[in-house]
């Protein structure tokens, strides 16, 4: 998943690095569309293969959940 095709944003846009984060976790979850669209039965190791595709999606959304999402009314208090 070296292509990944995300365009620039206003760096100072207070959503930039979550608007990137989240396209970079969909075009993985784009990729392990692609790949169970491509086989004809599940079994352990297609399972696996998705899974190993998929697990930095998840990253990227506990990251932006976790990391990248403040109270904004902490901000003002």
């Amino acid at each position: 998943m070296n292509n990944l095709n995300i365009s620039q944003t206003d760096p100072d846009w207070d959503y930039s690095e979550v608007w990137q984060s989240l396209h970079i976790a969909q075009n993985k979850i784009d990729a392990g569309i692609k790949f169970i669209s491509d086989q004809e039965t599940g079994d352990d190791a297609t399972d696996q293969k998705l899974k190993e595709i998929l697990k930095p999606a998840l990253e990227h959304l506990e990251s932006v959940i976790e990391n990248d999402l403040t109270n904004y009314s902490d901000d003002h208090e």
